[in-house]
């Protein structure tokens, strides 16, 4: 197969995953989630195999077997293969943004209290500095 069919943009890799495009973003941009392969552009382009990778990931993270993922990862397509294409955007599978939620948190408050903690320091320092003084 060609290598750029097996590539998945932003919203075609969260239809893939089960979860929305925002969710996706929001997971890139704290350093978590599914690894993008390359940027076209300003696109960020998803691997087929990093994404079940990924997805396999969470699915042992939960300590679910492997035939229960088959299941589920089948019904799930099932549902999309029977849906428009204009309604599949709004559609979400329920575990997977579970557990998405549960890694952006993890990943979202360790970026969130490095920022905390930056931003304290920077203003004991400018608290300390002659210059604040006199304004």
């Amino acid at each position: 197969m060609f290598p750029l069919k097996r590539m998945l943009s932003m919203r075609e890799a969260a239809e893939y995953v089960g979860i929305t495009p925002r969710r996706l973003r929001s997971l890139r941009l704290v350093g978590a989630g599914p690894h993008a392969a390359m940027r076209h552009g300003r696109k960020a382009m998803f691997r087929i195999e990093d994404l079940d990778e990924y997805v396999d990931g969470l699915y042992r993270r939960a300590n679910i077997s492997h035939t229960e993922q088959a299941r589920q990862r089948t019904e799930w397509r099932g549902r999309l293969a029977a849906l428009p294409d204009d309604a599949r955007a709004r559609l979400s599978d329920s575990f997977m943004q579970i557990v998405t939620r549960d890694e952006l948190l993890e990943k979202g408050a360790n970026r969130g209290f490095r920022v905390l903690f930056l931003g304290g320091l920077c203003l004991i320092f400018l608290s300390h500095t002659p210059l604040i003084w006199r304004l």
